[in-house]
């Protein structure tokens, strides 16, 4: 930071922590990161006027808050300012220009589904970087100040799972100046949304402060025949005890209601998939929907023990209940495009998690080297409550035959599940972590780490009986990273790790048919991951590549019996490739912000089907390439042209790899407006995505959006 250390006499303000870090040098800069108080610099850099380029990690795991370039590992970051100016009300908005990310399901189902190096990330996110499980729901984005993708294996980060990588939502935390921010728009069609951030000092020294948002959302979509209302009320308080002692608090509220929800797709044996259907039809039912409720909390301990010492421990309550009424569509034989409907309501549970961590990290010195240990544990419980099977099961309507190209409106039959509910599952993660961050020297450095990762898990029948033999594992993995710096500004690595991960649970159905071992819990599985990358900063650009290798073990549903399809753990998935970034301002006008993947993914070793060997999993796109882009137009200050274009390579839509579903490219513009009026900063944004109304496939599941208009004014009080 730039600024001159003037802030020295205020002991028990933020002002004061700010100061010790920006300039206490090396000492303070080995201990862990404290209260994240470089949000205006950092902010400031990673902004439209720097091209969104990151400078740090906040919260890496263990490692805590660390500089990009110093990592190991392959990261993309969205800072809140992008968030804002892609005008983004869910997540697959972020996630639209990320080359290292494929969205395979929309929020409008549900949640957003999403691909990472090949692997699904399925419901798994973190919001502080403590694990959130219960993401069959929607996620809030206008309290989050940023998002971080760590893409491949993170077992000594993150402990058990994620195989593809890991989402971390970061929260936004409290302002230590005044903050009024409102800002009002369409998020599509007719939907309205008003927003409004607020945050500032409690007192006049600044031991406390604290961060609102507060969000309501209504009306139709760009999709006939679909509306969302949402609200969410969020908030945050800093209680700076002491120089040295920090805690933070947070605590949020959120309601969705959908109305025609996204019809999940997929075909009977031998039956083609069509052409994508146009896009702005609808082919669900009007009523189905999604009606989630969320509520969490959260508190954290930042405590300096000294130069040298630093204590960081958190937890995390987040309840959630979802209730659904969901439409399935099956192609089926006749003329192309014809297909039934299945409309059901489901059982996806209610879920009761809690996560939390406790670190203790200490620097010491060793002749010339320079120690920094990290010590603690992390991990996670949840409780998934379902409805009473025994008591009705799921309440489903089917069709009969009708065509994409005339799709039928049925009645509300009152679908809704039956019998009360029951806990169904209880799950347990826990990780003790050891790890060491080695500087030699300026030039070379290295991260050594052991993970004892244990994953505990049981199933219930409504009786309350236990319902499968409950399994629990415990392994030690290592991670191990090599760093040279041969530039300041420059860095190359190469490392290597291993994780667990939780087996998968048998679907109950398949094409239709129950599956022979439904609802069965699988053993756990071992991956392991080696990767070499750069990263550098040349002129006002930050650009990233890595070429990674994962193998881990295959689970799939082996229906070569279409009567008995079964779940099974059969071989191994080999996923290898190259990702590249690129954020920053390419020019004094122009700020550029994606980069591409290109990747081999095979399923290999197949006992039980011999036939996949060599096969593309479903719903992996090899080819991706992404690009957004900002030109400030010199004639007119204030005045930024934005667009982008993305390409999602072809998808398999199943493991046999019999058929597949085209790649496609989309075209979006748009522009924002600065200005100053009545005294006060505006912004002016409109964006248009999807500019061709392209239709198109998502995924194997999924119809693509399209031609959608947001547009939103924003003013600072």
């Amino acid at each position: 930071m730039s600024h001159e250390c003037r802030f020295r006499g205020h002991r028990r303000t933020m002002l004061g922590w700010a100061c010790l870090m920006a300039c206490s040098g090396g000492a303070l800069a080995q201990t862990a990161a404290l209260p994240e108080v470089k949000v205006s610099a950092e902010t400031e850099r990673e902004g439209a006027a720097q091209g969104y380029r990151p400078g740090r990690v906040r919260q890496l795991g263990p490692l805590g808050d660390v500089d990009l370039l110093d990592t190991p590992f392959s990261i993309s970051v969205t800072p809140r300012e992008l968030i804002e100016n892609l005008q983004a009300s869910k997540p697959e908005d972020v996630f639209r220009y990320n080359p290292v990310v494929q969205v395979t399901g929309p929020q409008s189902r549900f949640f957003t589904s999403l691909t990472l190096r090949g692997f699904s990330v399925g419901s798994t996110r973190r919001i502080d970087g403590i694990p959130n499980t219960t993401s069959y729901v929607n996620l809030d984005l206008e309290d989050k100040e940023r998002v971080e993708v760590l893409t491949g294996l993170s077992g000594f980060l993150y402990g058990s799972g994620n195989v593809g990588g890991t989402v971390n939502y970061v929260v936004k935390r409290p302002t230590y100046q005044p903050l009024r921010q409102i800002t009002a728009g369409i998020t599509e069609g007719s939907n309205l949304r008003l927003h409004a951030d607020l945050g500032g000092r409690l007192d006049a020294e600044g031991r406390f402060a604290y961060r609102l948002n507060v969000v309501g959302q209504d009306g139709d979509t760009a999709t006939d025949r679909q509306a969302i209302r949402r609200g969410l009320v969020s908030a945050a308080l800093d209680w700076n005890l002491t120089d040295q002692v920090q805690l933070q608090f947070e605590a949020s509220r959120s309601h969705y209601r959908m109305r025609g929800t996204e019809p999940y797709w997929a075909a009977d044996a031998g039956v083609p998939y069509p052409s994508a259907p146009a896009p702005d039809r609808f082919y669900g039912q009007a009523f189905s929907s999604t009606v989630t409720t969320q509520d969490r909390f959260g508190a954290r301990l930042n405590w300096r023990l000294g130069t040298d010492s630093a204590l960081r421990a958190g937890f995390a309550r987040h309840e959630s209940t979802i209730d659904l009424v969901v439409v399935n569509n099956t192609f089926a034989a006749g003329p192309i495009g014809s297909y039934r409907v299945q409309g059901s309501a489901w059982e996806y549970p209610d879920v009761d998690a809690l996560g939390g961590f406790a670190l203790f990290d200490h620097s010491l010195r060793t002749g010339s080297v320079q120690h920094k240990f990290t010590l603690g544990w992390f991990g996670d419980r949840d409780e998934r409550t379902n409805f009473r099977s025994s008591a009705g099961g799921w309440a489903t309507l089917t069709s009969g035959l009708m065509n994409v190209d005339a799709p039928v409106q049925f009645a509300d039959p009152g679908l809704a599940p039956a019998g009360a509910k029951y806990r169904a599952q209880r799950s347990r993660f826990d990780n003790f972590v050891l790890g060491d961050q080695v500087t030699f020297n300026e030039a070379w450095s290295a991260l050594v780490g052991l993970t004892s990762a244990r994953i505990k898990d049981t199933s219930y029948a409504a009786s309350g009986a236990v319902s499968a033999m409950p399994y629990s594992d415990r392994r030690v993995t290592p991670s191990l990273a090599v760093l040279f710096k041969p530039q300041p500004a420059m860095t190359l690595y190469a490392s290597y790790m291993e994780s667990l991960e939780k087996g998968g649970t048998a679907p109950l159905v398949a094409n239709g048919v129950a599956l022979v071992n439904a609802g069965a819990a699988m053993p756990p599985l071992m991956s392991e991951q080696f990767e070499v990358g750069a990263k550098a900063e040349l002129g006002g650009m930050l650009l990233t590549g890595a070429l990674f290798h994962i193998d881990k073990g295959l689970q799939y549903t082996d229906s070569r019996v279409a009567s008995a399809p079964v779940y099974v753990q059969d071989g191994r998935q080999v996923h290898q490739g190259l990702e590249f970034t690129a954020s920053g301002r390419a020019t004094r006008q122009l700020a550029l912000w994606g980069g591409l993947t290109l990747m081999d993914a095979r399923m290999k070793e197949n006992v039980v089907n011999p036939a996949l060997e060599g096969k593309t999993p479903a719903n992996v796109a090899e080819r991706m390439a992404k690009l957004y882009a900002e030109y400030d137009l010199a004639a007119v200050p204030g005045l930024t042209l934005t667009g982008g274009i993305s390409y999602t390579g072809r998808q398999q839509l199943n493991t046999d790899n019999t058929d597949s579903v085209p790649g496609f490219t989309l075209l979006d513009a748009g522009l924002r407006y600065q200005l100053q009026a009545a005294g006060k900063p505006w912004v002016l944004r409109l964006g248009v995505n999807n500019l061709a109304n392209k239709a198109y496939w998502l995924s194997g599941n999924y119809v693509g959006k399209p031609r959608t208009v947001a547009a939103s004014v924003q003013v600072n009080l």
